[in-house]
């Protein structure tokens, strides 16, 4: 039987040889797991794939064999062990390095089982020594290494911000992602579920930009909980909230909501609608359907249709059909890396132009389903001039769109992040959230 710590080894392998989704992974390898196990191996596994850029360094620095170079299961051993080590106090050196080597040997590495225990403890002898790269030689491979993020993303940022403000989004990425939940105001008030959280057991904290968010603490199993079950609230961040806060929608509109799963967002303006007219919620992939139903149905909304439509292909049906159209667009995902860690090493620079391109196609459509005077709002979970701004000026000057200014839409903590009057970009310390990108923009009268 496989040690929690040999399970979170073979998690590692998997997600760095298949690029598949840690969380996927994760889920499914915690589920026979008692709850002080599953918080360590989550610790673990997240805080391993979070700091790899970094343990790699230091790892380099005490390894003739770079580690590149190494068997996987011996360099995701390293990983884990040094990360242990380095950030998780509470575990003795001593125990950490003799786990590591009874793995090395359990898995028919006894001939590296002597290099895993003396890189090992070199390296918690030289704790109090390990450094980061001089900044004055090279500030962007300095920061790559302390924030543990690739040089490509440090260099694209302090192309467009401050050091110091790089410095401060790479700091709030590097925080424990926090669960904040949205009252579903279609069942009821928030003091009313905030009172029936705490006698559920739940710590519960105010949100920081909007009346109906809120953050949860010593939180298991939300799923568990009867008033998540019920509906009485779902799990969204607050930078997310703000999506449909700027889409605006009344009672009665025509939505269309391009890349919707699994619904937040839909969920969300149905809400805000008070569960009167009518969304669209589109997805490419069927089984997402699904979840998109799902969640309505549990938060007691029936004006959503959840609809299977490629959004980089024009359907006819639906041009100059939408009061308000929602793009949502795929995107790198780099304004929520503190939650998906992973993407720190599944992303290139090359990737962004890929990516722009399917936005761009998926635009193409959205402008064409508005009806006159009709209204799109296109956002991204990311932190990228390519895929945001100049996306932004793109649509505007392509379209003949105007962006339409969004400030009484926005909490007052974040107006002076504003741009151009229609176009925001939410940094993740701002409010400790994820990063987002919204724009705003109204398509003329014919």
């Amino acid at each position: 039987m496989k040690t929690v710590r040999e399970q979170i080894v073979d998690l590692l392998i998997e997600v760095e040889r298949e690029q598949s989704y840690a969380q996927l992974s994760l889920k499914n390898a915690l589920e026979d797991l008692d709850s002080r196990d599953k918080a360590l191996a989550t610790e673990i596994f997240y805080g391993t794939l979070k700091y790899q850029i970094q343990l790699d360094y230091w790892i380099n620095q005490y390894s003739k064999t770079p580690v590149r170079k190494m068997k996987p299961l011996i360099r995701n051993l390293l990983r884990m062990s040094v990360y242990q080590m380095i950030y998780l106090d509470k575990i003795p050196s001593s125990a950490i390095i003799n786990e590591a080597v009874k793995i090395a040997k359990k898995r028919k590495f006894q001939g590296l089982s002597g290099f895993v225990n003396g890189l090992l403890r070199n390296i918690d002898r030289e704790k109090e020594n390990l450094s980061f790269p001089d900044p004055k030689k090279s500030l962007s491979f300095s920061y790559s290494i302390q924030y543990a993020l690739p040089e490509w993303i440090i260099e694209m940022w302090l192309e467009q911000y401050s050091k110091e403000e790089v410095a401060a989004i790479c700091e709030a990425l590097n925080k424990r992602a926090e669960v904040c939940g949205r009252c579903n105001t279609l069942k009821g008030d928030k003091e009313a579920l905030i009172e029936t959280l705490k006698a559920e057991g739940v710590v519960v904290e105010p949100g920081r930009l909007l009346d109906e968010a809120f953050y949860v603490r010593k939180l298991d199993k939300l799923q568990n909980l009867a008033s998540f079950k019920v509906g009485a609230w779902t799990v969204q961040d607050e930078s997310a909230m703000l999506v449909a806060h700027v889409v605006a929608p009344q009672k009665g509109d025509t939505v269309l909501d391009m890349c919707s799963a699994p619904g937040g967002k839909s969920v969300h303006m149905a809400a805000l609608m008070e569960n009167k007219g009518n969304i669209t919620s589109c997805d490419v992939h069927p089984h997402k359907l699904e979840l998109i139903e799902k969640n309505a149905k549990r938060l007691g909304i029936s004006i959503i249709s959840p609809t299977l439509q490629d959004g980089t292909v024009l359907n006819e049906t639906f041009v100059g059909k939408f009061d308000k159209v929602l793009l949502d667009a795929p995107c790198s995902g780099l304004g929520i890396m503190k939650r998906k860690p992973d993407i720190r090493h599944n992303k290139t620079k090359e990737d962004l132009e890929d990516i722009a391109s399917i936005q761009r196609a998926i635009v193409k459509n959205a402008v064409q389903y508005l009806k006159p005077n009709g209204r799109l709002v296109y956002s991204t979970c990311t932190i990228s001039y390519e895929e945001n701004e100049k996306m932004a000026h793109e649509i505007a000057e392509q379209y003949g769109l105007e962006l339409e200014d969004i400030v009484d839409t926005i909490p007052k903590c974040l107006k002076d992040a504003v741009k151009e009057k229609g176009m925001i970009q939410i940094l993740p310390q701002m409010a400790d959230t994820d990063g987002f990108f919204i724009a705003s923009f109204r398509k003329g009268r014919l």
